[in-house]
């Protein structure tokens, strides 16, 4: 779509003169963030006050359970079934992105990120107009000599390594002592100082006649995570299991059992409390620049983060709980009244119409949490909202056709509505059904096969499967897609 000059914005009126401010912790999880309505976590004072001046979304559900595909729905307005972003892809965003939307109505805009798949060429940096990350374009495999190492080694991951590891868990050892040092040394460097002092100088670059839209993405929870003491004593071979990576969790059969999940949720909350203070220091910013009281602050996160739960690990495949449901708290420029809390499902797909809102010089939404303009709603009509849990790839491997028993390792479809939580396993098509009130990660779900199964699926997930084969026929009526670029492995899930 062709750009217009500032303020143009194809015959619309001005900007609003609002300025937006969207942070993302990646892999923050809404259980683990009392101050936003989870019920474990750490003592966050920051949000704890911003959430007392704005609105707390505590049923707030991420489209999809990593990165990717989850940040294309937050820039995009819509559900990975329409956007069809679900690989490592590069290319032009498929739909436009709130960020050009803005630039057209003359806002400037900027990205600033510790999370390197924003700027690696996936559409995803698409309008806007400033990007400052520590690395730009880098893959997981070039991340560390380690992942460079083992990803050209495939006796890493054959199933005789495998075999080992379940018969003698303490081979794991030496295969961590190698990468993990590396890879807390590169989320040391890319968690530092520099991308809230960039947004700092940014900020304080800008016009006052002008306003803008900045998007900061805050990488503090994603693993590794810090050693902290929490009471309860860690051996020193517990705390090399600790160290495992995702791959080797999931693909070793009982290898879970040995990891000290207690002490690494100590570990995830103290970053959380490292995500609070770069959020205070960002709020801190736009007061020292005369910039608050004119700014929508939206704080969320892509997707959770599992710690054993479901014998489920960090993110990217499944969709239990603890990784679908994320928190979602917006502050209003002081000129707007909003609700103190929201009780509804929403879908981080929403966000988009309350943004394009407040650039119209509107309150962001409701008491229900709807834009009050006519954009077309993330939730259909019957009021749920969805959660993709489909495996993504491994920094360094798929995970394809291992332990392919295990419900985390299907693609699956996840929707929220009123009291259920309903999973559809698009492999089997067996449904199944969760008290959504009574912590679903640890409770068994009632389950649906055959045609019991169909007929109560058809209602809540029949119009998401149509739209997606609906793209697929637009897509096919165009011509078949060049490789390049693509992740093939995730094909195995049955991603076109």
């Amino acid at each position: 779509m062709s750009e217009s000059p500032p303020g143009a914005a194809g015959g619309l009126p001005p900007p609003s003169g609002t300025n937006i401010v969207v942070v993302v912790l990646d892999c923050a999880r809404a259980k683990s963030l009392p101050a936003l309505g989870g019920t474990e976590g750490p003592v966050t004072p920051v949000l704890a006050e911003l959430a007392r001046r704005g609105t707390v979304f505590p049923r707030a559900v991420a489209t999809a359970n990593w990165t990717i595909p989850s940040h294309a729905s937050l820039f995009s307005g819509v559900y990975p079934n329409v956007h069809g972003v679900r690989t490592f892809e590069r290319g032009a965003a498929p739909r436009e992105t709130v960020a050009a939307w803005l630039r057209r109505r003359g806002y400037s805009t900027a990205m600033f990120t510790e999370m390197v798949h924003l700027v690696g060429g996936y559409g995803l940096e698409d309008g806007f107009d400033h990007r400052y990350a520590r690395h730009i374009g880098i893959s997981d495999e070039d991340r560390t000599a380690a992942n460079r190492w083992a990803g050209h080694a495939d006796f890493l991951y054959s199933s005789e390594i495998r075999r080992l590891i379940e018969r003698l868990p303490p081979c794991i050892v030496p295969m961590n002592a190698f990468n993990h040092p590396q890879e807390v040394a590169f989320k040391r460097e890319v968690c530092g100082p520099e991308v809230v002092g960039e947004f700092d100088r940014w900020v304080g670059q800008q016009p006052a006649d002008r306003p803008f839209f900045a998007f900061v993405n805050l990488v503090d929870a994603h693993e590794p995570y810090p050693e902290v003491p929490n009471g309860h004593p860690v051996g020193p071979l517990a705390r090399w299991y600790a160290r495992t990576p995702r791959y080797y969790l999931l693909a070793v059969d009982g290898l879970q059992r040995f990891v000290p999940w207690d002490s690494l949720l100590a570990g995830y909350f103290r970053t959380l409390e490292l995500a609070d203070l770069k959020i205070g220091e960002l709020v801190g910013s736009l007061r020292r620049h005369g910039r608050w009281s004119r700014t929508l602050f939206v704080v969320t996160a892509d997707h959770g983060q599992s710690f054993g739960e479901g014998g489920n690990v960090y993110h990217g495949c499944g969709a239990t709980d603890s990784i679908a449901r994320v928190p979602l708290l917006v502050v209003p420029p002081e000129e707007h009244s909003v609700p103190r809390r929201v009780e509804r499902w929403t879908s981080l797909a929403e966000v988009v119409s309350w943004l394009r809102s407040t650039a119209m010089g509107l309150a962001p939404f409701d008491e229900e949490g709807h834009a009050p303009f006519p954009h077309r709603a993330a939730a259909p009509e019957d009021g749920a909202v969805f959660c993709e849990g489909a495996p993504a790839s491994d920094p360094n491997r798929s995970l394809q056709g291992i332990r392919m028993d295990q419900l985390w390792n299907h693609r699956l479809l996840a929707a929220y509505r009123e009291r259920s939580k309903w999973v559809l396993d698009l492999a089997t098509r067996t449904l199944y059904e969760w008290d959504a009130e009574a912590d679903p990660d640890h409770r068994p779900p009632e389950v649906f096969e055959r045609a019991e199964a169909t007929d109560r699926a058809t209602p809540i997930f029949g119009g998401y499967l149509a739209e997606e084969a609906d793209r697929q026929r637009s897509e096919l009526s165009q011509g078949e897609k060049p490789m390049t670029g693509l992740d093939v492995r995730l094909r195995s899930w049955g991603y076109g």
